[in-house]
């Protein structure tokens, strides 16, 4: 089977089948089921919301699909560390997806009242525990990061620097525009529209939470878009705009400087602060030229930025100077 094959399986065809299964389980059980069925359940496991079973088929159905379509580009796009965790989760989602939603269905065979429903905790626990399970296999069954090509010395940019001359390059980074108007557009989403949703089904408690969480999302989202890189005679400096992380490259760690090609999904499996393999960290807020660092130590740094071949010229003249 070839890396293609296990990561379209993994990501895409075990989830759908996953979600299927599911799906047929809960339209099996129809029949035997209350009406109305209980569709939430409160921090003690018991029901505390009530309506048609239709929700969770199509939470599932719908849940799954949009996340296996996700995947798939991902299976698509060159494998990297990043692709691979989000190939892995897919069959988690999958099977806490269908676990809890098939589940709590069929606890309720043969129930006249919902309200008499027993606790959805064990249930729970199950779908989580059978998930985490699959993601573990299914991390290991995928192929290992794709290796990075190394650059040929001879095509390594430099500039005629004279000896004690004082040098610097400085750029800021941020989104394209295409992407910044996509990130306000699901952050607007996301909170607006996953607030309404923990208002109604759940507790005040449960909002505030929510709230919080993405608003930590938010600041993360924002550390790891905007930044700016300087290229001095102490090395390579990235900063973000918050001020972390910050990711530095001592001179003396410099081995060579490029100017190349990087994409978002194809390279990196996304975009902001990537990990893409073994050492390999990439500021990746667009698709066109970067500029990629190799250390002397391991690893490598890629950023997305204009006049990137300044910058790896005077990075390579500053090194070999030094």
């Amino acid at each position: 089977m070839t890396k293609r094959t296990r990561m379209l399986v993994v990501g895409v065809i075990v989830p759908l089948l996953i979600a299927a299964a599911a799906v047929v389980v809960m339209i099996a059980a129809l029949p035997d089921l209350p009406d109305p069925v209980a569709v939430h359940w409160g921090p003690s496991g018991a029901p505390d919301r009530f309506g048609s079973p239709v929700g969770p088929v199509l939470l599932v159905g719908i849940g799954v699909l949009a996340y296996s379509a996700f995947a798939f580009v991902m299976a698509r796009a060159q494998h990297t560390v990043n692709a691979r965790i989000v190939l892995a989760a897919a069959p988690f989602l999958a099977t806490v997806l269908g676990v809890i939603a098939a589940g709590g269905l069929l606890v309720q065979r043969g129930i006249a009242d919902a309200r008499d429903t027993p606790s959805i905790l064990p249930v729970v626990l199950v779908g989580f525990a059978a998930g985490i399970a699959l993601a573990v296999v299914a991390w290991f069954v995928l192929p290992a990061a794709d290796p990075v090509p190394e650059p040929e010395p001879a095509d390594l940019p430099t500039l005629d620097l004279a000896e004690g001359a004082r040098a610097a390059w400085f750029q800021r980074v941020e989104p394209a525009r295409w992407l910044g108007v996509l990130l306000v557009v699901v952050g607007l989403a996301a909170l607006v529209g996953g607030g309404v949703a923990m208002w109604l089904a759940g507790s005040t408690a449960v909002l505030v939470v929510y709230l919080v969480v993405i608003g930590l999302v938010v600041v993360a989202a924002v550390s790891s878009l905007f930044w700016t890189v300087r290229v001095d005679g102490r090395g390579l400096l990235a900063r973000s705009v918050l001020g972390f992380p910050r990711i530095t490259v001592p001179l003396d760690d410099v081995e060579s400087a490029s100017s190349l090609a990087a994409g978002g999904a194809r390279d990196f499996g996304g975009w902001g602060l990537r990990w893409a393999g073994p050492g390999r960290v990439g500021i990746i807020l667009d698709s066109g030229p970067a500029l990629e660092v190799r250390r002397k130590s391991g690893g490598s740094l890629t950023i997305t930025v204009a006049h990137s071949e300044r910058a790896a010229a005077l990075l390579n003249s500053l090194a070999r100077r030094a």
